[in-house]
């Protein structure tokens, strides 16, 4: 299925959200939340992975 993407800025949501009710304003805040602490966490954790980063072990890449 192919994947759609649209462009949206803060303004257009800002426009939006007396659209919506109480319940999906606090639910939209809980789900942004939730996506930037696992982004956070995410590039944390990335940067762990680096001392694995080795170019001398990069030769077994095309075994």
């Amino acid at each position: 299925m192919p994947r759609v993407t649209i462009d949206v800025t803060v303004e257009d949501i800002k426009k939006l959200l007396p659209h919506l009710s109480p319940e999906q304003i606090l639910k939209l805040d809980h789900e942004i939340h939730e996506y930037f602490e696992t982004h956070m966490m995410m590039s944390v954790a990335q940067t762990s992975f680096k001392e694995w980063e080795d170019r001398e072990e990069d030769i077994y890449n095309d075994l």
